[in-house]
């Protein structure tokens, strides 16, 4: 998957999508994918194989299974995925859980 196909398929699920912060106030639910390290394939001081690392951060007022479950097998079904546990963000009202996997 690449970032552009990331973007379409939240598109054709109807969820609010932005690769790094939103430029104006978005209510949730949506999603915001940032890369947060490479871990590319080097050699003779040449870049031949660019592995991003993504975090995307999925935004909810409330724990919505029925989003997680629609971001797991509609948009991340042909990544290798690790996800963290549900956090309540107290300050902010919002629940936040957050996706990694490589592109």
């Amino acid at each position: 998957m690449t970032l552009e196909e990331l973007n379409q398929r939240c598109e054709q699920e109807n969820i609010q999508y932005s690769y790094g912060p939103f430029q104006n106030e978005v209510k949730p639910p949506h999603v915001m994918a940032m890369e947060v390290e490479t871990d590319n394939f080097m050699a003779d001081n040449r870049v031949y194989s660019r592995i991003g690392s993504i975090q995307l951060d999925v935004t909810m007022d409330y724990l919505d299974f029925n989003l997680l479950k629609k971001i797991e097998e509609n948009i991340l079904y042909d990544v290798c995925w690790e996800k963290t546990q549900e956090t309540y963000l107290k300050d902010e009202d919002i629940w936040q859980v957050s996706y990694f996997f490589e592109i």
